[in-house]
């Protein structure tokens, strides 16, 4: 016997849908069609670019070894005459054996800083061409960084960021030129200024000798005198103008003809440096990665879903429609 189940206003008859969709295939397969050509054209006006990626970490300690070097001549120059020749002895020593990672951590930052503002810097026709270019850390953890950059040619790319990163390198190892000079230049007037402080000084003790008539040193005189009271004074602690106007104005004569040979052969050794070609940072050029960021499949599939999705709808609306149409006709 067969079974009559009854219909509920809001039930789905698939069958009957089922039935809709099959009878406006044609329909859904058109406008599809249609969707996926569409997608096609506009896939095809999209321009080829990629997404050009190149790790970069800092470079080994040797590179920076002449760089601290100066430093290290610059700072020794500061420090007091005895003990210099120390500090030079063992220059050679603590350059190679200290070296440590926040040296090289300073150096990868300080030439990342450099690219940073070379990018922005709107005067540089370079970096004009590079303003996707983006600079990334790879973590936390790690000193590396990542430089993404977008082009349309992945080829043309690598000479591009190559010829990037050599114009940072060459305005980086300027910028320390320059410092270096700049921090030369301090030390000469500082011993300047130190050199004209000692000339007031002594020609105020060459005058006073002159008045009191002492020619030669004293010194050894005032020494032997207070022997027998048993007085401990130094000769730093005796009057200057003891010493005789004529040791004085010997003295004033060699400061006034003076030519600090040491700060002459730290300049000879900041020209060398000039010449000095410095890597900043490590990376292989053709390690870079390319991704094209242009993703057809994806458009097209989208396109082909959306067809898919009016097609549906267009079928239903029309359906309904042509149901309402006959609906009134009977009537």
């Amino acid at each position: 016997m067969k079974k009559n189940y009854p219909l509920y206003e809001n039930e789905i008859d698939l069958i009957a849908l089922f039935k809709i969709f099959w009878n406006g295939k044609i329909k859904i397969l058109l406008i599809t069609i249609i969707s996926f050509l569409v997608g096609s054209v506009y896939s095809s006006q999209i321009p080829i670019n990629y997404l050009n990626s190149l790790t970069i970490n800092p470079n080994k300690n040797s590179e920076f070894i002449k760089y601290d070097y100066m430093q290290k001549l610059l700072k020794i120059n500061k420090s007091n005459q005895s003990n210099q020749s120390y500090q030079l002895n063992q220059l050679n020593l603590t350059s190679q054996s200290n070296q440590s990672n926040q040296s090289n951590q300073l150096n990868l930052f300080r030439f990342i800083n450099e690219l940073k503002f070379n990018i922005e810097d709107q005067e540089m026709e370079l970096f004009n061409n590079a303003k996707s270019l983006e600079i990334v850390k790879l973590n936390e953890n790690e000193e590396s960084y990542i430089i993404n950059f977008k082009w349309h040619d992945p080829d043309e790319a690598k000479k591009v960021l190559q010829d990037i990163l050599n114009l940072t390198s060459k305005n980086l190892k300027r910028s320390i030129d320059l410092e270096l000079l700049q921090l030369l230049e301090f030390e000469k007037r500082l011993l300047l200024s130190k050199n004209l402080n000692r000339l007031d000084y002594l020609k105020e003790q060459s005058a006073i000798a002159r008045e009191l008539n002492i020619i030669d040193n004293q010194i050894d005189s005032v020494n032997l005198s207070q022997a027998a009271v048993s007085l401990n004074i130094s000769t730093a602690d005796i009057a200057y103008y003891l010493r005789g106007y004529k040791a004085i104005d010997k003295e004033i004569e060699l400061i006034q003809n003076r030519e600090s040979q040491n700060l002459k052969f730290i300049e000879q050794e900041i020209n060398d440096f000039k010449d000095t070609e410095i890597e900043f940072v490590k990376y292989n050029i053709y390690s870079m990665k390319s991704n094209s960021l242009k993703n057809t499949k994806s458009i097209l599939k989208t396109s082909i879903l959306l067809g898919l999705i009016v097609g549906i709808f267009y079928v239903l609306i029309s359906n309904a429609l042509q149901s309402q149409t006959l609906s009134k006709k009977t009537k």
